[in-house]
């Protein structure tokens, strides 16, 4: 296994930062959702998409699904400089624009990543430093370590939300790269 760099520190609390955001609005999340959050940001969507019919069409059957909520943050940050936006689906559908808008501006995001298992594995570490620091104390370090070990024997594979965040949020998004919030007439939406 490579030996991981240690982070700047003012990439540290940067994601510190992000961290604490996301634990504002989700207080109920776990080590994991963290996880997937970092997983996101360095390899970008965890989920190949095959093709680009089966990708719109599965996205075309939860958006169905899904009651529009204005008051929702329509966006997330899922790296410290915002690059990259967590789109959350219900606040966007209730501002009714089109969904046929909105897939060719997912599919190029998708198509940016080149991620890199070493910058994943040195985001993972900023986390684990955190908690070790008591920069963030919501989670508790022994359950952090056991995630971790289950982290480097699957060698930091994508995951879901942890079962807690999926039945208190039911998250619904995709990453949309935010230089391409302006094509959708969002520029100012938050």
């Amino acid at each position: 296994m490579p030996q991981i760099q240690p982070m700047m520190p003012d990439q540290l609390e940067s994601l510190v930062k992000l961290f604490h955001q996301h634990i504002s609005w989700y207080p109920r999340m776990e080590p994991r959702d963290l996880y997937k959050l970092l997983y996101q940001g360095v390899m970008g969507p965890e989920h190949l998409i095959a093709s680009q019919e089966e990708f719109t069409r599965y996205l075309k059957v939860e958006f169905r699904r899904l009651r529009p909520d204005l008051h929702e943050r329509l966006f997330e940050p899922v790296l410290p400089d915002q690059s990259l936006l967590r789109l959350n689906l219900r606040p966007f559908k209730s501002r009714q624009i089109p969904l046929e808008s909105l897939v060719p501006l997912l599919l190029e995001t998708a198509g940016s990543f080149s991620g890199e298992l070493t910058a994943l594995r040195a985001a993972w570490k900023g986390f684990v430093q955190s908690c070790e620091h008591g920069w963030i104390t919501n989670f508790n370090i022994r359950e952090v370590n056991q995630f971790t070990s289950w982290l480097e024997k699957m060698e930091f594979p994508a995951v879901h939300h942890s079962e807690v965040y999926r039945r208190e949020y039911q998250p619904a998004y995709r990453l949309i790269a935010a230089q391409f919030i302006h094509r959708l007439g969002l520029d100012h939406a938050g």
